[in-house]
């Protein structure tokens, strides 16, 4: 009998009593050794083999501890102590037929327990069948030197027949020591092995695991023994297991390898590769099955987010149909072509994967102009598919404008960008992403067209603004000067009503001719913009209008972030500023303190500059739509003229601002001005 079925046995014993461990001895010159041992550590062994011969060596039949240290301490006997801290023992010791023990089975563990009359016949017939085999072992090294003890092949594979008790007791020995050391070697492996392994019964019933296969489907190995391996098996998987199981019974195959889902303790799926084989006895009967278990649930979730991946980029491949979307190996051919590619070209994506480069649908005039500039650029000699790739391959960024050339012989302009696609930090193809830009050039033709027209019609208005602002200007002024030369000779000739409606017409064509050029100007403006400081502008101003400032007696206060620039036009500014200013001495309120707050902050993108009075107020219920209108005045002041304001608006909207006002009658006037705010 093999060793292995000691270990077996001992194995059986602590599963039938639920016990963590358990303990086959026989006598070696009146010392207890242990033959077999199950979850019982190393340097436990001897402890245990000791207290178990001392417990047993005096009895007959079976002897049971629920709870050893309160039953011995009740009954005023000395509790032995072990290193594994006993709490229930129960033992049978192995009698010879002449009454004297000779070893015992034994199954102990570190908390009380109870056994059934089941359980404790149950582990007689364990201890039965151990006499069993260690007599029958002990009556095969007895045999006479006559008889034939060993048949069977030397390690060389030479038959081996040997008579004689001291040569066949060597041999044995020699092959048991082989045996043991085979056994521990495969023992060491199956413990410490990085991959589950596992010993089946022919029914399926674990008889023993490393703690891999623990690892792997979370049961400790006592809960293991209790189940089946169908137990845990996914349902969808059992019958290929069970059919490749059979085949290996029935020796139509002499392994099986599969991948099949188990269950884990905490429910979730475990997916491995599980790898089968059987071991048979002489008789043909199957002893236990072998098997191996690899866990794959890390690679089945990546390979699961790889699918799911592949499937969106193919989805959006198919779905792109605006877009042709075209990737090639590094040497140039094409390995996938899009619906987008194969609505734009006219091909099929089977007419050109594998078999040709996206050359084929390049204008090859435009291939050579690009190969002569990628030359000169480069200093280099730049030829072939390298001369569509080759920014992209150096990492330069290249998004183009090519004409594709579809299967039918029509073209169309395309922008073209084409990535590297990396492996490993090393480049293993191209792709290439475009887009139809036919309806884009379209626009873009319609666009010159209408800026051609808009030059033209521009170019009409500065010749008016020159008739305007040179001969208009230059006539208007004449006929003033005239009639002030008349005036001055014919001073009489002005007493008449008719002279002085001509006088004062002369007057009126002069200045809405210098208004009209003022605000053509402003329109046409081509100056050339600057970073301002506004505060050095609205110093400037104050300073030049010091006089009136003074005659009105008006208080400026100014509070202004230092460097508080704006991206504009000077003359523009000058003009903004002065028009404010002077608006707030023009309409002051007579009889009360009259003051101007000039102030600024930063808002967005724009800058905010306040223009706040206290003098007579605008009604912009009355006026609010007609404020900046051109030649549109609100109060009874003979200098308003109604151009400053429509002027300043239109100045503040050249620059990409706005102007805001808020004003109630006899409190004053904000006017809030917002430009493009410049960084410093």
């Amino acid at each position: 009998m093999d060793i292995s079925e000691y270990d077996f046995l001992a194995k059986l014993a602590a599963q039938i009593c639920d016990s963590k461990i358990s303990l086959i001895t026989t006598l070696d010159q009146k010392e207890p050794k242990a033959i077999a041992n199950y979850g019982i550590s190393p340097s436990q062994l001897s402890g245990l083999s000791t207290f178990t011969f001392q417990i047993l060596e005096h009895k007959k039949d079976i002897v049971v501890f629920e709870n050893y240290p309160i039953e011995q301490k009740s009954n005023q006997n000395t509790v032995i102590k072990t290193e594994f801290p006993i709490t229930f023992f129960a033992g049978i010791p192995l009698m010879c037929e002449d009454g004297l023990i000779f070893g015992s089975v034994s199954v102990i563990d570190d908390k009380p327990k109870t056994l059934s009359p089941k359980q404790k016949e149950l582990l007689k017939e364990i201890a039965h069948r151990t006499t069993k085999i260690i007599k029958e072992k002990s009556n095969s090294d007895v045999l006479q030197t006559n008889e034939l003890i060993l048949f069977g092949h030397s390690e060389d594979g030479k038959p081996l027949s040997i008579f004689g008790t001291k040569q066949a007791i060597g041999e044995i020995k020699k092959m048991e020591k082989n045996l043991r050391i085979s056994e521990d070697a495969f023992r060491e492996n199956f413990d410490n092995s990085a991959i589950g392994m596992a010993l089946l019964d022919g029914n399926g019933r674990w008889l023993k695991v490393n703690k891999r296969v623990c690892d792997i489907i979370g049961y400790t190995e006592l809960e293991l023994m209790q189940l089946t391996f169908q137990d845990i098996t996914h349902p969808e998987d059992l019958n290929v297991d069970l059919t490749y199981l059979e085949e290996l019974v029935t020796e139509k195959r002499k392994f099986y390898q599969m991948e099949k889902r188990y269950f884990h303790k905490n429910g979730n799926l475990v997916y491995a590769i599980l790898a089968v084989s059987m071991v048979k006895n002489e008789e043909g009967e199957v002893l236990y099955f072998i098997s191996q278990i690899i866990d794959i649930t890390e690679w089945k979730l990546v390979e699961r987010e790889l699918k799911i991946a592949l499937s969106k980029n193919q989805a959006i491949l198919d779905s792109s149909t605006l877009v042709s979307i075209i990737s090639t190996d590094t040497e140039g051919i094409i390995t996938e072509f899009n619906h987008g590619a194969e609505w734009m070209l006219g091909y099929s994506s089977e007419e050109l994967i594998g078999k040709h480069s996206p050359k084929l649908f390049h204008i090859e005039s435009e291939i050579e102009n690009k190969a002569k500039l990628l030359n000169e650029e480069y200093n280099s000699k730049i030829e072939g598919f390298d001369i569509l790739i080759y920014n992209a391959k150096i990492g330069k960024p290249n998004a183009l404008e090519w004409t594709y050339k579809r299967k039918d012989g029509s073209t169309f302009p395309v922008l073209l960008s084409v990535t590297p696609v990396r492996q490993n930090e090393k480049i293993s193809g191209y792709l290439g992403v475009a887009v139809d830009i036919s309806e884009l050039k379209k626009a873009e033709a319609e666009i010159q067209s209408l800026l051609d027209i808009t030059n033209e019609q521009n170019h009409r208005l500065k010749n008016f603004t020159n008739i305007v602002s040179h001969n208009l200007r230059s006539h208007s002024f004449g006929i003033s000067g005239m009639m002030e030369i008349l005036q001055n000779s014919y001073p009489s000739y002005f007493q008449n009503e008719m002279m002085q409606l001509l006088f004062g017409a002369t007057e009126n064509l002069k200045r809405t001719i210098e208004d009209l050029t003022a605000v053509i100007k402003v329109n046409l403006a081509q100056e050339n913009y600057e970073s301002i400081d506004i505060g050095q502008v609205v110093q400037k101003n104050i300073e030049s209008l010091a006089l009136q400032i003074l005659e009105s007696e008006l208080k400026i206060e100014v509070n202004l972030p230092i460097q508080f620039l704006v991206r504009g036009i000077p003359a523009y500014l000058d003009s903004i500023v002065l028009n404010l200013i002077t608006n707030a001495i023009k309409y002051k309120t007579n009889g009360r303190n009259s003051f101007l707050k000039i102030s600024g902050s930063y808002t967005n993108q724009l800058i905010k500059i306040q223009f706040e009075d206290n003098g007579q107020g605008i009604d912009l219920k009355k006026h609010g739509d007609k404020l900046f209108g051109m030649y549109k005045t609100f109060h009874e002041n003979k200098e308003a003229r109604g151009v400053g304001l429509f002027i300043s608006k239109n100045q503040i909207e050249t620059m990409g601002g706005k102007i805001e006002v808020e004003s109630t009658v006899g409190v004053g006037t904000k006017f809030t001005v917002f430009l493009p705010y410049e960084q410093n």
